[in-house]
C-alpha cells in the first residue's frame, strides 16, 4: 500500500503539472537544438524496433541466465512530442531497451537547459516464484519472499546542455514507496560514422526504496534468510554506449555498464554481487 508520505508528494507533484499547464508555458513551441529527442515542431514522432542480445547479471543470489530468452530483447522505442508533453526514450543509454520511455512535460526551456516533469521506472522489480521456476536449481533465498513490483517514478528532472554532453539529476517519488535521485553525464565522442557516448552516473535511493527491494522483512524470514531492513544506498554506473548506421533505416547499438552498489544493498542476504556487468548488441530499425 502507499504511504501516506508518497500520496501527499503524488498529489503535490500533480498539482504542479496542471498548474504549470494552466498557465502561459515557458518551453511552448520551443526550437529545441538540444539531443533531447526529436523536438523540434508543434508535433513530432519517431519510432524504432529493436532487437538486441543482451548479457546481464543479476544481483539476486542464486540468479543466472540460463534460457535462449534470457539472452534475448526484443523492444519497441518511440519518440512522441506535442506541445511540451513527449514520450522518449533515452538515445545515450543501452537501459533504454530494458526499462522502457519516459512520459513527461517540459516546465521551462532555455538554450542550454531544460526543466521537465517525468515518469518513468527506476528501479526493475522482480518475482520470486517466476524466478525459481525458470531456473536450473532451487534458489533457497528467493523460496516464499513476496513479489517486488517495478520502481515506477514521478519526479522532476533538470537538464544541462553542453556542446557535446548532457548532464541531467532527476529527484522522483516512487510508487512502491521512497525517492530516488538520480544523475547521469553523457559525453559524445564522434568518431568517423560512430557516435560514441561515454557516461557516468550516481543513483541515491532512500531507505524505504532499499528495503523494499533487498529488505527481508519479518514474515519472510526463513533458515536461509535472516531478518534484514537497510538504510540508504546508492548505485555507481560506468558506461559506454555506440551507435553505428548500417543504412538509411538500419543502425547498430552496442554498449557495456558497469555498476557498483553500495553496502547497504550488498549486506541483504538477498544479494549475491556488488558489481554488476551488462554487455548489449543489437540493431535498431526506424519506422
Amino acid at each position: 500500500m502507499l504511504s501516506k508520505n508518497l500520496i501527499r508528494s503524488t498529489y503535490q507533484l500533480l498539482f504542479l503539472l496542471l498548474t504549470f499547464i494552466s498557465v502561459p508555458a515557458l518551453s511552448a513551441d520551443p526550437q529545441h537544438e538540444n539531443e533531447t529527442t526529436v523536438f523540434d515542431k508543434t508535433f513530432s514522432w519517431q519510432a524504432m524496433g529493436g532487437i538486441s542480445g543482451i548479457y546481464q547479471q543479476s544481483q539476486l543470489m542464486g540468479v543466472e541466465p540460463s534460457e535462449f530468452e534470457d539472452y534475448l530483447n526484443i523492444s519497441l522505442l518511440l519518440d512522441v512530442y506535442y506541445k511540451g508533453f513527449f514520450i522518449q526514450s533515452n538515445h545515450r543509454r543501452s537501459d533504454a531497451v530494458t526499462l522502457g520511455g519516459e512520459i513527461g512535460y517540459e516546465l521551462i526551456v532555455k538554450d542550454n537547459w531544460e526543466l521537465d516533469i517525468i515518469t518513468k521506472t527506476y528501479v526493475q522489480g522482480y518475482q520470486p516464484k517466476e524466478l525459481i521456476k525458470n531456473s536450473d536449481s532451487g534458489i533457497s533465498t528467493l523460496l516464499g519472499l513476496q513479489e517486488r513490483d517495478s520502481g515506477e517514478g514521478l519526479g522532476f528532472r533538470y537538464s544541462h546542455f553542453y556542446d557535446d554532453a548532457i548532464l541531467s539529476v532527476d529527484v522522483a517519488a516512487l510508487i512502491t514507496d521512497g525517492w530516488v535521485a538520480d544523475i547521469f553525464y553523457s559525453k559524445l565522442l564522434p568518431y568517423r560514422n560512430w557516435d560514441i557516448y561515454l557516461g557516468a552516473g550516481l543513483t541515491h535511493y532512500s531507505s524505504q526504496v532499499t528495503d523494499y527491494f533487498v529488505g527481508v522483512n519479518k514474515n519472510e524470514v526463513s533458515d536461509m534468510r535472516s531478518f534484514y531492513k537497510p538504510g540508504s544506498s546508492y548505485k555507481a554506473q560506468l558506461e559506454v554506449f555506440a551507435r553505428y548506421p548500417i543504412s538509411q533505416k538500419w543502425s547498430f547499438n552496442g554498449g557495456v555498464t558497469q555498476s557498483y552498489y553500495s553496502a547497504s544493498y550488498n549486506d541483504s542476504p538477498l544479494i549475491g554481487q556488488q558489481h554488476l556487468t551488462q554487455v548489449m548488441l543489437g540493431v535498431l530499425y526506424v519506422f
